[in-house]
């Protein structure tokens, strides 16, 4: 386990690092630093970020390079400076998220030289669980800084720390031991960030959190068409990260296009065959494709990259090729629909760094699998209580799988392979899998 955190780790750093990464859309950050009273120590804060980050890299400039330290919070931290340019990047990365939920990322602490000034911040970068990367060009600066406890403005000449008139030039007004922010800073690192949304037409929702996260959630058959912020198109994405309660969304979704129906003639499925309509029905929604032209295997196993791309293809949704898996390739076949599914928490790894994309699903781990789609597409599932009992292996069901498979054999998506046994630890079929997937979506 040690050894998988370490590598973890060194994943992260390396892959703040690397520019050709595709970056989701953000917008603002802000970078806090907060000077002690000798102005010698600070702590530095990145806010606006978001929630469930894991890594993040910040670049700012310094008017004195030298002896600068940084002694990071996270479980792996590390500093750069460049002193021809005067900058100064610091690293962080850590197992577990590092973003409180007002969206501030704590990256430690600085030690600097008396009478250093920390000036323009030049760039932000963040990483999800996934290593999923967001890049914040804009990012503003605020500096406080610890005033001496003893002064009052009794000497009338207080116009900020080093000649920095940014407060105004006050004259015999400052209150002692108050902490004056300098030009262009914010000391509310808890307001409400919530943007304003829309949907023009219709074809999915839009949600907005306090933190500046927007969620975007197209219906079945239907897919995001078009994103604006602030009258601005950007791209498009199914979750918007730093934005402020002053922003504007407003997201237009689109129907898929209807192509014609495949004729659906296979060898292997005959009209008499119990799943003769669940196989014509996949194929014709676009769910499934045969194995060949004129077969559809109907008895082979799923395989989990398969069933995520079924449901992918079921969500209308896009997603980018970019995963934590060792095993998931950028340009393998599944990759989006891996990346969209464990983005999403529909799936996860069978380790940090294994998807196994060729391991079968048992029926258990299908009913699971669809029964957080469900959740995620905002569908009931709660109350679920079948009567399990009823099977002889009921018993036999893992117990994570105990809520999805009651709520699949009481929506009537999971009949059993008999009267008395439900074989959760089987392999699902092809045929299965499109049964159920019929039966899911006509319930829906």
């Amino acid at each position: 386990m040690e050894d998988a955190m370490k590598r973890w780790m060194k994943t992260s750093i390396c892959a703040l690092t690397l520019g050709a990464m595709l970056p989701m859309t953000a917008f603002a950050a802000e970078l806090s630093i907060s000077f002690d009273k000798q102005g010698t120590s600070a702590t530095a804060v990145l806010t606006d970020v978001g929630t469930d980050r894991y890594a993040a890299e910040v670049t700012f400039q310094v008017t004195n390079t030298a002896d600068i330290q940084f002694a990071g919070t996270a479980d792996t931290h590390a500093m750069t400076v460049d002193g021809s340019a005067g900058t100064v990047t610091l690293y962080a990365a850590s197992r577990t998220p590092l973003t409180a939920v007002d969206g501030s990322l704590k990256l430690g602490t600085l030690s600097v030289a008396a009478g250093t000034e920390v000036k323009q911040v030049t760039g932000a970068v963040v990483l999800d669980r996934t290593l999923g990367r967001t890049e914040y060009a804009d990012v503003s600066l605020s500096v406080t800084r610890d005033q001496d406890g003893s002064d009052n403005g009794s000497n009338g000449s207080d116009n900020g720390t080093g000649g920095d008139n940014s407060t105004g030039g006050s004259t015999g007004g400052s209150s002692g031991g108050a902490s004056h922010p300098e030009a262009g800073s914010t000391t509310d690192s808890n307001k409400d960030r919530t943007p304003e949304v829309s949907v023009d037409g219709k074809g999915g929702k839009v949600k907005a959190d306090s933190d500046g996260t927007v969620t975007i959630t197209p219906d079945d058959g239907y897919r995001i068409a078009k994103i604006l912020v602030n009258g601005k198109e950007v791209d498009i994405e199914n979750k918007l990260t730093g934005l402020k309660s002053t922003d504007e969304v407003v997201v237009t979704f689109e129907k898929i296009e209807e192509t014609t129906k495949p004729t659906v003639s296979f060898t292997d499925v005959q009209p008499t065959d119990w799943y003769a309509e669940a196989v014509t029905y996949a194929v014709e929604n676009g769910l499934f494709q045969g194995t060949s032209a004129t077969t559809f295997e109907p008895n082979a196993n799923m395989n989990r990259a398969m069933l995520v791309t079924v449901l992918y293809r079921m969500s209308g949704e896009q997603a980018k090729a970019d995963t934590a898996f060792g095993d998931v390739a950028q340009n393998a076949w599944y990759a989006e629909a891996v990346a969209w599914a464990k983005t999403n928490g529909i799936v996860s790894g069978v380790s940090a760094t294994q998807f196994a994309p060729n391991q079968n699903v048992t029926r258990e781990q299908m009913a699971a699998i669809l029964y957080r789609y469900a959740q995620y597409k905002g569908q009931e599932t709660g109350n679920a209580d079948a009567n399990l009992a009823a099977f002889a292996d009921a018993n036999t069901v893992s117990s994570y799988a105990v809520p999805a498979m009651n709520w699949a054999v009481k929506n009537g998506l999971i009949s059993g392979t008999s009267a008395t046994t439900l074989s959760p630890n089987g392999s699902a079929t092809r045929a299965q899998v499109a049964t159920i997937l019929m039966r899911y979506q006509k319930n829906a």
